[in-house]
């Protein structure tokens, strides 16, 4: 099992995690102040292969993904 770490504040909302993971485990939301920003999906870490697509297809490295016990 994978843990998905988002660094929120340097999260832009960009889309390119969403539109490279192939499963599906990421989606964007609205924020208060009218902007986007990337989540993982609930359970994502039980279905997660651990690629790093997500990870490297960030242009401001917001993500990590790491191993959980």
């Amino acid at each position: 099992m994978v843990k998905h770490i988002l660094d929120e504040k340097k999260c832009r909302g960009c889309g390119k995690c969403v539109d490279i993971c192939s499963l599906e485990l990421w989606e964007l939301e609205d924020t208060p102040d009218g902007k986007k920003r990337a989540y993982v999906i609930e359970g994502a870490g039980e279905i997660c292969h651990a690629c790093l697509c997500c990870r490297d297809a960030c242009p401001e490295d917001a993500i990590r993904v790491e191993e959980e016990d």
